[in-house]
């Protein structure tokens, strides 16, 4: 698995950028007709509130890098004694 530890994964800026890009397209949809008023504000909320999220979890990230607290695994550790 590679390390992030360096930058945020770029994943993240591919969905961002993703979502830049539906949003442009629900807005030509509604300019051609294609959807109604009430639908685009219910889409281009959505993709405001999810944009939001995304852009809370790159700040997130970019301040456990810099302060060091960055976990590269999801590997939880832990003693198999409660198991038994």
């Amino acid at each position: 698995m590679p390390s992030f530890a360096s930058g945020v994964p770029p994943v993240l800026n591919y969905g961002l950028g993703s979502l830049g890009e539906s949003v442009s397209g629900l807005q030509a949809y509604r300019k051609a007709g294609q959807i109604g008023e009430a639908d685009f504000k219910t889409l281009d909320d959505l993709a405001f509130k999810i944009e939001n999220g995304l852009l809370k979890l790159v700040e997130s990230l970019e301040r456990k890098r810099e302060t060091g607290d960055w976990i590269d695994t999801l590997i939880i550790k832990e003693s198999n004694v409660a198991y038994g």
